[in-house]
């Protein structure tokens, strides 16, 4: 999977290696070589391209709980500090007037 956030002069690519385990889809981007799944900064500089590896590692893990709530677990870290560490939960909602 892929996202990106915009920058002023670019904007930060993260590439996510996805793969099940235990019942649930894990998004990963993991560390390692330039090149391969992680996070990218890209910068144009004078009509020139230039990309580097960050240190920022993502996981997120995405399942139904027994109660049948989709919900996600969500850990970010900087080189191996934990930044930021969140937990999501969908349920669907209804409608005014339905």
């Amino acid at each position: 999977m892929h996202v990106a956030f915009p920058l002023e002069s670019g904007n930060v690519q993260v590439f996510l290696r996805p793969y099940a385990k235990d019942g649930a889809l894990v998004l990963k981007s993991p560390r390692g070589p330039f090149g391969g799944d992680g996070a990218y900064v890209v910068v144009e500089d004078r009509g020139r391209g230039f990309a580097a590896r960050v240190p920022v590692h993502e996981t997120f893990r995405v399942y139904v709980d027994p109660v049948g709530v989709v919900r996600t677990d969500h850990l970010l870290q900087l080189w191996n500090a934990t930044a930021v560490r969140f937990h999501y939960r969908l349920e669907p909602t209804v409608e005014a007037g339905r």
